[in-house]
């Protein structure tokens, strides 16, 4: 829900919970849109942050870097697959307050972002209208939203900060589904490691004033492959951790992470699958 101050130029958000999680990667990708070395533009991201009353700071600690790696790496990829599909779709699944949209450069694109209703709420009154956009209510694991495109280009699916919210069982059901009704389409999503969905689970405390939500999925990065190829009917295009895109922007990271035991076990990651094309 949002709220006006009594100061017009001010908003308040009430969300808690996965919702809330919308505000964290804005902040940082707020936070990066003011380096001299950002990875990312994104103006609309600090306008909203100074715009919104909430204690970003507070609430979610130190800025990093890992949410606009997450964003760019994401919008290399949809730029590339605009190149091939210039009116192509791009589905955005969990998307939040997350602007990309703005960011590709394409006034052709179909945009559709895909959230629960409280989250579409909260996007419908802070960002702007666009006639390439389009909202759906729901979970990502409903397939309105898959039907919606089935009869178009095939798509490009983004599940960023998404998938590490669900079960396993709801993961793979989630990617069977999209492997046998979308060929061709295109996924990118990122995952984190089971010792650290183990922690969100016992409760992770980020700050004193937040703990981050439940993350029932993890997934080792070396085994992303076997678990990629049980569903069936996917190609693995990509799997990095964060580290390898822009390893400068992550000290002492980008070496732990060249270090296989530490790469494989420890390490969250960034991946791009493909749905294989059927035999006609």
């Amino acid at each position: 829900m949002v709220m006006r101050d009594g100061d017009d130029s001010k908003v308040r958000v009430d969300l808690s919970g996965v919702p809330e999680t919308m505000l964290w990667p804005l902040w940082n990708r707020a936070i990066e849109h003011t380096r001299v070395d950002r990875l990312i533009e994104d103006p609309m991201a600090a306008a909203l942050v100074a715009r919104i009353d909430y204690d970003f700071a507070g609430t979610f600690g130190r800025p990093s870097v890992l949410h606009a790696i997450r964003a760019r790496v994401g919008d290399d990829l949809i730029v590339n697959y605009l190149r091939a599909e210039p009116a192509g779709t791009v589905v955005a699944l969990g998307e939040g307050l997350e602007t990309q949209l703005w960011r590709i450069g394409n006034d052709a694109v179909r945009w559709i972002s895909v959230d629960l209703p409280e989250a579409i709420s909260t996007r419908r009154a802070l960002l702007p209208d666009d006639p390439r956009a389009q909202n759906m209510s729901c979970s990502a694991l409903d397939t309105r939203w898959m039907d919606a495109v089935a009869d178009g280009p095939p798509p490009f699916i983004s599940a960023a900060g998404l998938l590490m919210y669900f079960q396993e069982n709801e993961v793979r059901k989630l990617l069977d589904n999209i492997a046998q009704r979308l060929p061709g389409a295109q996924l990118y999503f990122d995952t984190i490691p089971p010792w650290l969905s183990r922690k969100t689970l016992r409760g992770l405390k980020i700050t004193r004033a937040y703990t981050a939500p439940p993350m029932p999925w993890g997934i080792r990065l070396n085994s992303i492959p076997a678990f990629i190829a049980s569903v069936g009917g996917l190609s693995i295009l990509t799997a990095a951790t964060f580290a390898d895109p822009f390893p400068r922007r992550m000290g002492l990271v980008r070496w732990l992470s060249a270090v296989p035991p530490i790469r494989n076990r420890l390490a969250p990651g960034l991946v791009h699958i493909s749905v294989n094309r059927r035999c006609q």
